[in-house]
């Protein structure tokens, strides 16, 4: 079973490292260490869900979940041209 793969990116703004997960269908799991500043390039199935974990005193927390597709380079791609349009 073949599924459409996309690719991705994620930027750590913060100033502390995080944890991203990706999630999919079939067993479709990646997980990675991103450092401040850090850009983590990947490929996910377009259907994968994103989470964004971050430490805290007590562990991790969840800080963010969304559609893997709002991270595709393509999505950025379209803003930033439309942004060199204005």
């Amino acid at each position: 079973n073949l599924e459409t793969m996309i690719e991705c990116f994620y930027r750590n703004d913060s100033s502390r490292m995080v944890i991203l997960k990706c999630i999919g269908e079939h067993h479709f799991y990646r997980e990675k260490v991103v450092m401040p500043t850090e850009v983590f390039w990947f490929e996910a199935p377009a259907e994968a869900r994103l989470e964004i974990w971050k430490m805290s005193v007590t562990g991790q927390m969840l800080h963010l979940r969304a559609d893997v597709s709002d991270y595709s380079t393509e999505q950025y791609e379209n803003s930033t041209q439309s942004l060199k349009a204005c």
